[in-house]
């Protein structure tokens, strides 16, 4: 797999416009849907990232369906179209419903005849009447408007962090705990995470999103492990995997069920064996076989009498040990590393925190850096209390993030009409002992 070309089986980001969609590239002949169109993805394997296709139409623009054709460079509507007049007030124009002369099917047809997406805004310009007497910034607009309507650029983008967090941020906050960039690298920065030693992370539900930030920190071709802790039978993966790192630096994620992994490294076995469950639905079977059993013909039953104690003459040593699944050798590894103790903590529950940072806090060095975040401030407020009445713990700091993001244009700079100050909360120290 070539890193800086498109492969199948890569996670892309798929750009158009603001517009970002995170798919894997399982097949050449994909196809995916970005609003109302569909787009066979046949031909941008083996190019680089960061290429430019244009949509071209396979048959009516009314089905919307496009293949992708490589071009140059991105080409903005508002640079084919040349407006040079405007208005000085829109105050009297009137929405009529009169000032396009094109009828709904003469606008149809044109989007069936024309080609480019500027001949069509530009003959509907032509044809308004009231286009030429709006104010620039109006006509601006109005041109903003149809380029998103009519846009047909598609970039290829490699996911990195940032884009990976902003696309699961906007697609459901909720899926990632409402994690946005700002606060991921917060917990990064005060987590203290290095290239060097072994970080611990407990995660309840971000999505991989973390474990993804946390291996990234740490890097490839090094000596750092995380060790990834979750409460399910499964850990979220998929901003890892979207990551698209390779097998090395993947390896160095040890994802372990935190029951089994500290069940592992105090009583020093897996008591998760299948053997008891597998002599009990024996058990099971046997009984419910002793009516069928009790109708066999004599001559049946000494035959089996006879197949049985051949069966038992044949030492037990040579069947083959049942095969051990990935997690028991995954919790052998992750308690090796906890034996070792942790150079960081981190912790993102849905959960109260208390419970689980007192278990995992033994795990930690002295002098090593804990990151708690949650979502509400209230659980981190009673630990924060709790953890100021002990002597194991130190620099305690409870923050908030609030981001707020700006639009700067000319003459019209002003913050975002619609946007989301909750960014989480924050509880951060020291381990003292």
């Amino acid at each position: 797999m070539t890193p800086n070309k498109i492969s199948v089986g890569d996670y892309l980001i798929l750009q158009k416009q603001n517009y970002k969609k995170l798919l894997k590239f399982n097949k050449p002949n994909l196809t995916v849907t970005v609003g109302r169109d569909t787009i066979n993805l046949t031909g941008i394997e083996g190019w680089p990232y960061f290429s430019v296709f244009k949509m071209v139409s396979n048959s009516s623009k009314k089905n919307r369906e496009y293949s992708l054709e490589l071009t140059q460079e991105i080409v903005n509507l508002k640079d084919e179209i040349d407006v040079k007049i405007s208005g000085n007030d829109n105050r009297n124009i009137f929405d009529d419903g009169h000032s396009q002369k094109l009828s709904a099917a003469d606008i149809e047809e044109l989007k069936v005849d024309s080609s480019k997406a500027s001949d069509i805004v530009e003959t509907l310009i032509t044809n308004s009447n009231t286009f030429h007497s709006k104010t620039e910034f109006s006509q601006e607009k109005y041109l903003r408007k149809k380029e998103k309507k009519y846009f047909e650029y598609i970039q290829i983008v490699r996911p990195n962090l940032r884009i990976i967090t902003e696309v699961m941020y906007k697609l459901d906050p909720g899926k990632i705990q409402g994690i946005r960039v700002d606060t991921l690298s917060q917990i990064i920065t005060m987590a203290n995470i290095q290239s060097e030693g072994n970080h611990l992370l407990y995660d309840s539900g971000s999505n991989g999103l973390l474990a993804a930030a946390l291996l990234s920190a740490i890097g490839n071709q090094t000596n750092g492990k995380l060790v990834h802790m979750h409460p399910g039978n499964m850990s979220q993966k998929q901003a890892l995997l979207a990551m698209n790192f390779n097998e090395e630096h993947l390896n160095r994620c040890i994802s372990v069920n935190v029951y089994s992994a500290l069940r592992q490294y105090y009583q020093g076995c897996d008591t998760n064996d299948n053997t008891s469950s597998e002599l009990n639905h024996l058990k099971r079977k046997a009984e419910d076989c002793i009516e069928i059993k009790s109708k066999v013909s004599k001559t049946e039953n000494a035959i089996d009498k006879y197949i049985n104690t051949e069966d038992d003459n044949i030492s037990e040593d040579s069947k083959p040990e049942p095969k051990k699944p990935k997690w028991h050798f995954d919790n052998i590894a992750a308690s090796t590393i906890l034996k070792d103790k942790m150079d960081s903590l981190v912790i993102a529950c849905k959960e109260d925190p208390k419970n689980i940072f007192n278990e995992l806090l033994e795990f930690v060095k002295p002098g090593r850096p804990f990151v708690i975040y949650y979502n509400v401030a209230e659980p981190l407020q009673q630990l924060y209390m709790l953890l100021k009445s002990m002597s194991n713990v130190a620099a305690l700091k409870l923050s908030c993030n609030w981001m707020r993001n700006y639009q700067v244009l000319p003459d019209r700079t002003h913050p975002e009409v619609t946007m989301d100050g909750a960014g989480g909360f924050l509880l951060t120290g020291y381990v003292l002992k």
